[in-house]
């Protein structure tokens, strides 16, 4: 296919996205009871996800077919759960898992975790290799709460690269989410702000899939396509309250899945296919 051809198609797409209406989502199934606090999801095919916990879990991966039973799980050895947030795999068999929790913005230190995920279905440790990074902007920890801007709950591959999104939760807020690049490659590095978006709720979870950019929040998915590295809004998809929706993946055929965590109340703990 010509390029004239590719950008004409993409063009007929964003049109119809912008015309199109937000669907709710579909429930697909309940997650395992060990992924009550899922907050990190991703897909190792189209037929198998790979999620994991919240902060002060075990270091596992968990893996779910599509109705969300889990068919398997793995302990992660050389690293420790302190704040997983999200999860990712790129186009060479490796999975990163982000340990960029920082509410109370005091972390001097945060980390992505890579394992090589050949063959791990049929085993039962992985070694993961660490990137670990800080941010050149901080320069206390914590900050004053008016630069409270280096959380992170949001981790993407998309183009040989991560793509990590922090959560605003300075005061006032501006409602600016701040993306940084992170190497693929084990080492440690200081990150320096690429760019940032103006989003009026807190990010979750991100997938970045065919130049097509989705944001999670607890109640929506900003969609956004990706230009050379310019990230151009497209549209809102509003979801069902239910839960704390924490995790979301898309596959190579564009179907997207998000999940959310058992809430006090005891909602929550699905698998969903949400309809675009």
């Amino acid at each position: 296919m010509s390029v004239q051809m590719k950008n004409s198609v993409l063009y007929c797409f964003l049109f119809l996205c912008s015309i199109s209406t937000s669907i709710a989502q579909k429930n697909l199934g309940s997650l395992p009871s060990e992924l009550s606090e899922i907050s990190g999801l991703t897909l190792l095919n189209d037929s198998i996800f790979v999620g994991h916990n919240d902060s002060g879990n075990e270091a596992i991966l968990y893996f779910l077919n599509l109705n969300g039973e889990q068919i398997h799980s793995v302990v992660v050895e050389n690293a420790k759960n302190k704040d997983w947030e999200d999860i990712t795999s790129d186009n060479k068999g490796f999975i990163y898992i982000a340990d960029t929790g920082n509410n109370k913005n005091d972390r001097e230190s945060l980390c992505v975790y890579k394992v090589n995920s050949k063959g791990i279905l049929k085993k039962k440790s992985v070694v993961a290799e660490k990137i670990v990074f800080s941010y050149s902007e901080q320069l206390e920890f914590p900050p004053s709460k008016s630069e409270f801007n280096f959380d992170s709950e949001a981790l993407a591959f998309y183009n040989d690269k991560l793509y990590l999104f922090t959560r605003d939760r300075a005061e006032p807020a501006e409602g600016k989410t701040f993306c940084y690049h992170v190497p693929t490659k084990p080492g440690t590095y200081v990150l320096k702000r690429d760019f940032h978006l103006k989003l009026p709720e807190q990010i979750s979870g991100v997938e970045i899939r065919d130049n097509i950019c989705y944001l999670l929040t607890y109640k929506s998915i900003y969609v956004y396509v990706v230009l050379a590295d310019r990230f151009q809004y497209l549209k809102k998809i509003k979801l069902e309250n239910v839960a704390k929706y924490e995790a979301i993946a898309v596959n190579s055929q564009g179907k997207i899945y998000i999940a959310d965590e058992t809430g006090k109340n005891k909602k929550g703990g699905f698998l969903y296919k949400v309809k675009f």
